[in-house]
């Protein structure tokens, strides 16, 4: 009798103590499986995001000559810059947020011979929000970067904000619904 019970006890601390080492088994694997799959997301994270956002940041950074920057299809380069003519009617404060969701903004020229190239691409009875307002304290015109308008070209003042047409610049309300053009610097190739 004492012989069977140490018997059934040796089987059943035999089987507890396989039953241990399994669930022991599945908890390390488990474990390494986590591990290995986190150094597999880090690795993966430190050689790809810097490749992938690094090129970005060394196109941007790259230097050219004026004359050498390029712009995207249906942009006009006139000077270093690029230009949109956008034609779809908008207010000036939605025109701004759609040309800076374009990684741009609106419209700036700073000699005359770009508001003329400007000038020149609007059609006859069209007319373009530029980046000029004076919606300040001071009501001076200023472009959307903060820089006060050189006055190339002389305003019609109706409104607190500019817009370009065929023979020169006019402003009205921001409310209004104009086409607007978007600008931003050029690339280097």
């Amino acid at each position: 009798m004492m012989v069977e019970n140490f018997y059934r006890a040796s089987q059943t601390s035999h089987v507890s103590g396989h039953h241990r080492t399994t669930f022991d088994a599945k908890k390390l694997l488990t474990l390494w499986t986590l591990l290995c799959g986190g150094v597999v997301v880090l690795l993966w994270g430190f050689f790809s995001f810097p490749r992938k956002f690094g090129t970005t940041r060394i196109t941007r950074n790259k230097t050219c000559d004026d004359e050498a920057k390029i712009c995207m299809n249906a942009w006009h380069k006139i000077n270093q810059n690029c230009f949109f003519l956008i034609q779809h009617e908008n207010s000036w404060p939605v025109a701004k947020q759609n040309c800076e969701n374009l990684e741009a903004h609106l419209a700036k020229f700073n000699k005359q011979n770009e508001l003329e190239a400007l000038m020149s691409l609007v059609n006859e009875g069209s007319s373009y929000w530029l980046g000029l307002n004076k919606r300040n304290l001071d009501k001076l015109w200023l472009w959307t970067d903060g820089t006060k308008y050189n006055d190339l070209k002389e305003i019609h003042d109706y409104g607190e904000c500019a817009f370009l047409h065929k023979r020169g610049i006019d402003s009205t309300t921001c409310d209004d619904l104009k086409d607007y053009i978007c600008m931003k610097v050029g690339q280097c190739p």
